[in-house]
């Protein structure tokens, strides 16, 4: 009697360890197609943002768990920034956005445009109460420009 209930206690435990496997790899699916329209102005970089979220008194009550989870980028990210979003990505991405600022627009506009862009959301992150949120995106694709 005792190796039984042993034997259905290792095929429920089996069979829980499997329903965890298939449930985190479902949880983990972070490619999260998303479109937004953007006013794109040169990007500032990972290290100029966790310098102004860490000096500057608006940011005052940031999440600090945010802010380590930014310097963990290192040099090779940039972000834009939008009214509701601190928007990461990698610098070949970037380039497809800022690449756009001196191509093609009259004097007057080449410091900004906004595009209707789509990209894969990779991790959303809140800075805090009142803050504008940080999302770490890939795959940017712009699907318009209004100069």
């Amino acid at each position: 009697m005792k190796e039984k209930f042993i034997f259905m206690f290792l095929i429920a435990m089996v069979a829980l360890i499997g329903l965890s496997v298939i449930y985190a790899a479902d949880a983990n699916e972070l490619t999260n197609k998303t479109t937004l329209s953007i006013k794109v102005q040169y990007p500032i970089t990972i290290g100029e943002l966790v310098n102004t979220i860490s000096t500057k008194p608006a940011f005052r009550n940031y999440d600090y768990t945010t802010l380590n989870w930014l310097k963990g980028f290192g040099s090779g990210y940039n972000v834009f920034i939008t009214d509701d979003y601190y928007i990461v990505m990698n610098s070949s991405d970037s380039n497809k956005l800022s690449g756009h600022l001196n191509t093609g627009l009259s004097n007057s506009t080449k410091s900004s445009y906004t595009a209707d862009v789509s990209f894969d959301v990779l991790e959303n992150k809140s800075l805090g109460n009142g803050l504008s949120n940080v999302i770490h995106v890939e795959n940017i694709e712009i699907l318009s420009k209004n100069v």
